[in-house]
C-alpha cells in the first residue's frame, strides 16, 4: 500500500536517495554518447564527487535526526524496524498520504507489489536489506525500476542472458513488480524469506555489484491485531457480551491464549489464526449485582492489547411513566403506569398502589420479570366536582417508589360546544351517481387525549339519512359521506351536518326552464299541429320532471289533447321533446298551448293561416234585367298553405259556399250568383272565410240599392230627339256611300271618320250620369280588368271580355265626385284616372298605344 507524503525528514531521506540515482542516470548516459576515453574518465570522476558529498550529507541527515526532539517517533520506530535508519522510517510508515515508491509485500500470495498505503499496511510489510528499503525509483528515464539505497538491484546469475535485469513497475497487469520487457513478476520464498522472481527458473534479486540475495526477514512471524469490536449495554444480574475480532498480518500461523479482563476479572480463550486470516469469537460474561460501577474491558494476545468502554445498568425497579385521558365530567377517567424492572437481581414481593386526591383508589400485586416493562391501568369516575383537574399518582411502597401528575376533566357542555363542522365543498354528480358532501370538522380547544370522537348526522331535505362517530386527532378534519342519486330521492332541497356543537346547512339552486323552441306562428289545417319544447336544469342538483303539453280548447283537437313525457334532467342538462297534435276541420284560427312541469309552466298561442277579402262588388245591382253576383278578393296572409271555406252572404244569409286552397301570400278572385230580390231596397252583401267570428278571422260586407224595373226595348230607351239624330247620322252614312260608290279607298276613309265621330257622338248619348263605356278598339278580342273606387273602398270591380270593336256600359260611377277609375289588364294603378267633380259619364278605350280614360 502507497505511504504517505514525507515529513521533513522524509523529504532530506528522498533528497539523499534520489541525487544520487539521477547524478549516476546522467554519467551513465554521458558514457554511452562519447566514444572518448577523456569523456569517460571526466564523467567518472564528477559521479565519484556527487556520490561522496550525497554520503556525507546522509551521515549529516542521520545524525540530526537522532537529535530530534520527537520523542513518540523514535520511539515507534524503535518497535518497527532495526538500524541506523529507524528515525526515518518509522515517519514514512506512519505518514498519512500514499509513498508509491515503497516496495512492499501482499500477504494474499508472496507477491512483492509497490504503491501500498503504508497507514494500512503493517510495519512487518516493508522489505529492508542491511537496514535500506527496497523502493521503486527514477534510476531509468523511461520506467520507474526496483532500487535499494542509491543502485538499482538486479536479477540473479540466472537471468544474465536476458536483455536487462533491472526490475521496473507493471502498470497494466499484476503482478505488480516485474522483470524488465518481460511478464515475470517478483515474490518472496516463504521458507526462508528471499525475494525471487516467479518463473521456473526461480532467479533471486540480488543487490548490484556485490550480488547478494535480497531476504525478506519477517516472512516466518505472525503479525496479531486484536480489536474490541461491539460490547452491550447489560444491567446487573444480566450478561456482558464483548465481541472480538483477532486478525494475524504475517505469514506465520499462530497458535495462543487471547484474554479479556474486567475489573479484578478475567477470561481466557485458546485461538488458531492462519496467516491472513482473522477469527471474530464473543466473551460471554455474566454481571452481578455491584458490577455497575465496573467502567472498561481490555482484550489482550500475544503482547497487543485493546480496550473498550462498558456501561452496565444498577438493578432495580422504577416507574417509568404516569398518564391519564381527558375526562368529560360524569365520565370515566383512565389511569395507566409503566413500570420496569431493571437487572437480574433478585426482589421482594410488591404492590402498586392508585392515588386520587390523596385517597388510595386501587392497590395491586407487582408481578414482574427480570428485564421486562409492565403497564397497569384503571379507571376513575369523574364528577362536575373533579373540573378542571385532578391529583393523580402511583406508588411503590415496599421501595418507597412513586410519580404523580394531573388529570384534566371538561365540562361536559363546554365540551360539545367545541364540536363544530364546516362543509367547504359539496360534489353534485348526475342521477344514478353520488352527492358527496365534505365536512371539516373542529375541536375549538385542545383535543382530549389527542384524538376523540364527533357524533354527527347527515341530513337530506331534512331527513337523516346517516348517522357517524367522525375520530379526529387533528383539527380540522376532513371527512366525506355520500348519498346515491335516484329517482326516488329528488328533489334534492338541502343537505346538513349536524353535530352538538351546532349544523351546517346547505341550500340548493333549483331552476327548471322550458320554452317552445320549434314552433311555427301560423298552422294549416290540413296538416297537424307539431311543437317542440325545450325544458333546461340551470340548478345545481338533478331533477325529475314530468312535462306535460296540452291544447287549451281541447275541442279542436282529434284526440290527446294533452301529453306527457317523463325525464331525469341533470343539472346543466338540456332535453328537447317533441308533441304532435291532430287538429280538427273547425279548428279556431288561435291554438293556445300549453307546457308544465312540476315547477314552471309556459303558454304560447299559434294562428291559422288567416284568408282575408277584400275588393267585394255586387255585380249586376244597378241593372234589373241582369243576374247578381258576388265577386271579390280572398288573399292567404299566413305562413303555411290552407285549405278554408268562403262564403257568399247576402241580405244576411250565406247565398253560396266555395271550399278554396291557397298558397301563402296568394290571391284569387272569386265570385258566386245569387238571387235577386222580388222587391226593390237596400241590401248587405259580402265574402267571409270560416273563421269569421275568430280572433284572426276577417269579412268584407257592403250594401247596395237594387230596384225592380219592367222590361224595355232599346227604343224605348231612346228620347225621340236622339232617336232623329241616329235617323240623320244614319242617312249621311247612306249619301256617302253613293257619292264614293265609283271610288272605294276614298268611301273607307270617310267613312272611318264618320264612324268615329259617330262613337263619340254615341258615348254621349248613350253613356251619361252614373255610366262607364267601354270599348274595346283592338283589332283582336280583350279581357280587361275595370275599377271603380271613392275614398273609402272599391264600389265596382269586374274583369271584362270583349271582341273586336265591341263597347259595354256599366252603371257604376258614385253619386257624388271625388273617385278613381281604373282598368289595365294586369296592373289597374297604371291605367287610372281621378275625378274630383262628377262627369256626365266615363269612356274608356283600348287603343294600341294604350288604355285612354275620358270623362264625356
Amino acid at each position: 500500500m502507497n505511504a504517505n507524503p514525507p515529513s521533513t525528514l522524509q523529504a532530506t531521506l528522498s533528497r539523499v536517495t534520489t541525487m544520487p540515482t539521477n547524478v549516476w542516470s546522467r554519467s551513465i548516459r554521458l558514457r554511452r554518447a562519447s566514444q572518448f576515453a577523456e569523456h569517460a574518465l571526466v564523467g567518472l570522476i564528477v559521479s565519484l564527487v556527487v556520490v561522496g558529498a550525497v554520503l556525507g550529507a546522509g551521515t549529516g541527515i542521520g545524525m540530526g535526526a537522532a537529535d530530534s526532539d520527537d520523542e513518540s517517533s523514535l520511539e515507534g520506530s524503535g518497535e518497527a524496524f532495526d538500524g541506523p535508519t529507524d528515525e526515518t522510517t518509522a515517519t514514512l510508515a506512519s505518514a498519512s498520504d500514499p509513498q508509491d515508491d515503497f516496495a512492499v509485500v501482499q500477504f494474499e500470495n508472496n507477491t512483492v507489489v509497490s504503491g501500498q498505503a503504508t497507514n494500512n499496511t503493517p510495519e512487518q510489510a516493508f522489505i529492508t536489506h542491511n537496514d535500506d528499503y527496497l523502493v521503486l525509483s527514477t534510476w531509468d528515464d523511461d520506467n520507474p525500476v526496483l532500487q535499494l539505497g542509491s543502485e538499482p538491484v538486479e536479477v540473479g546469475e540466472e537471468h544474465d542472458d536476458k536483455d536487462g535485469s533491472h526490475i521496473e513497475r507493471n502498470e497494466d497487469a499484476s503482478p505488480d513488480l516485474q522483470v524488465v520487457d518481460s511478464s515475470i513478476g517478483i515474490e518472496i520464498d516463504p521458507e526462508d524469506g528471499t525475494v525471487r522472481t516467479d518463473d521456473d527458473q526461480s532467479a533471486p534479486i540480488v543487490t548490484r555489484g556485490e550480488g547478494d540475495p535480497i531476504i525478506y526477514d519477517n516472512h516466518d512471524e505472525a503479525v496479531l491485531e486484536p480489536e474490541i469490536t461491539n460490547v452491550n449495554e447489560p444491567a446487573e444480574g444480566e450478561d456482558l457480551i464483548v465481541d472480538t475480532t483477532i486478525t494475524n498480518h504475517g505469514y506465520s500461523n499462530y497458535v495462543g491464549d487471547r484474554t479479556l479482563s474486567w475489573g479484578d476479572e478475567s477470561d481466557s480463550q485458546v485461538v488458531n489464526v492462519n496467516p491472513g486470516n482473522y477469527i471474530n469469537e464473543p466473551f460471554v460474561i455474566e454481571t452481578e449485582e455491584g458490577d455497575s460501577s465496573i467502567t472498561e474491558v481490555e482484550l489482550e494476545i500475544d503482547g497487543v492489547d485493546d480496550t473498550r468502554d462498558i456501561d452496565i445498568a444498577e438493578a432495580e425497579v422504577v416507574i417509568n411513566e404516569i398518564g391519564t385521558t381527558t375526562a368529560i365530567a360524569g365520565e370515566e377517567l383512565d389511569i395507566g403506569v409503566e413500570i420496569e424492572r431493571i437487572g437480574d437481581v433478585p426482589v421482594d414481593d410488591m404492590t402498586v398502589e392508585f392515588i386520587v386526591e390523596n385517597e388510595t383508589v386501587e392497590t395491586d400485586d407487582l408481578e414482574i420479570d427480570p428485564g421486562d416493562t409492565t403497564e397497569g391501568e384503571i379507571s376513575y369516575e369523574t364528577s362536575s366536582s373533579d373540573v378542571p383537574e385532578i391529583d393523580v399518582a402511583v406508588e411503590i411502597p415496599e421501595i418507597g417508589e412513586s410519580a404523580e401528575t394531573e388529570a384534566t376533566v371538561l365540562d361536559a357542555d363546554d365540551h360539545e360546544n367545541n364540536m363544530g363542522v364546516e362543509v367547504p365543498e359539496i360534489e353534485i354528480g348526475n342521477l344514478s351517481e353520488e352527492l358527496k358532501i365534505t365536512g371539516e370538522f373542529e375541536y375549538d380547544d385542545d383535543i382530549p387525549n389527542g384524538e376523540m370522537d364527533i357524533p354527527t348526522e347527515f341530513l337530506v331535505n331534512g331527513t337523516v339519512v346517516e348517522e357517524r362517530d367522525v375520530t379526529i386527532d387533528e383539527s380540522p378534519h376532513e371527512e366525506t359521506f355520500t348519498y346515491d342519486l335516484t329517482e326516488s330521492k329528488l328533489p334534492i332541497e338541502n343537505v346538513s351536518l349536524e353535530t352538538p356543537g351546532g349544523s351546517n346547512v346547505t341550500e340548493f339552486d333549483r331552476n327548471v326552464t322550458l320554452e317552445f323552441s320549434d314552433l311555427d306562428e301560423t298552422f294549416s289545417s290540413s296538416e297537424p299541429l307539431s311543437t317542440t319544447v325545450s325544458v333546461e336544469n340551470d340548478g345545481e342538483v338533478p331533477e325529475f320532471q314530468n312535462l306535460t303539453v296540452g291544447v287549451e280548447d281541447s275541442n279542436t283537437v282529434e284526440s290527446d289533447a294533452t301529453q306527457s313525457e317523463e325525464f331525469l334532467l341533470n343539472a346543466s342538462e338540456t332535453v328537447e321533446h317533441s308533441f304532435e297534435f291532430q287538429l280538427t276541420a273547425d279548428a279556431s284560427s288561435g291554438v293556445e298551448l300549453t307546457a308544465n312541469t312540476s315547477t314552471v309552466s309556459e303558454t304560447v298561442t299559434t294562428n291559422r293561416s288567416v284568408f282575408e277579402a277584400a275588393d267585394v262588388e255586387l255585380r249586376g245591382a244597378d241593372d234589373p234585367d241582369s243576374e247578381l253576383s258576388i265577386a271579390g278578393n280572398v288573399t292567404n296572409t299566413g305562413e303555411l298553405s290552407d285549405t278554408q271555406t268562403v262564403q257568399f252572404v247576402f241580405d244576411g244569409e250565406t247565398a253560396a259556399e266555395e271550399e278554396l286552397t291557397l298558397e301563402p301570400e296568394q290571391t284569387e278572385l272569386v265570385t258566386a250568383a245569387v238571387d235577386s230580390p222580388e222587391e226593390s231596397g237596400e241590401y248587405t252583401y259580402g265574402i267571409t272565410t270560416n273563421n269569421e267570428s275568430l280572433n284572426a278571422s276577417t269579412a268584407a260586407e257592403r250594401t247596395a240599392t237594387i230596384e225592380n224595373q219592367p222590361d224595355q226595348s232599346l227604343l224605348d230607351r231612346i228620347s225621340p230627339v236622339q232617336f232623329g239624330l241616329l235617323v240623320i247620322g244614319l242617312l249621311a252614312v247612306l249619301g256617302l256611300l253613293l257619292k264614293y260608290q265609283d271610288d272605294p279607298e276614298a268611301f273607307q276613309a270617310r267613312a272611318a271618320a264618320l264612324t268615329a265621330r259617330a262613337h263619340r257622338r254615341a258615348q254621349k248619348v248613350i253613356g251619361g250620369g252614373d255610366t262607364v263605356v267601354i270599348e274595346n278598339g283592338l283589332s283582336r278580342d280583350a279581357t280587361v280588368r275595370l275599377r271603380v273606387r271613392d275614398s273609402d273602398e272599391v264600389v265596382f270591380l269586374e274583369d271584362v271580355n270583349l271582341a273586336d270593336g265591341e263597347q259595354r256600359e256599366f252603371n257604376c260611377l258614385p253619386d257624388n265626385g271625388g273617385f278613381e277609375v281604373g282598368a289595365g289588364v294586369d296592373d289597374i294603378d297604371s291605367h287610372a284616372e281621378v275625378f274630383q267633380e262628377k262627369p256626365n259619364g266615363v269612356g274608356v278605350r283600348l287603343e294600341p298605344d294604350g288604355i285612354h280614360i275620358l270623362e264625356q
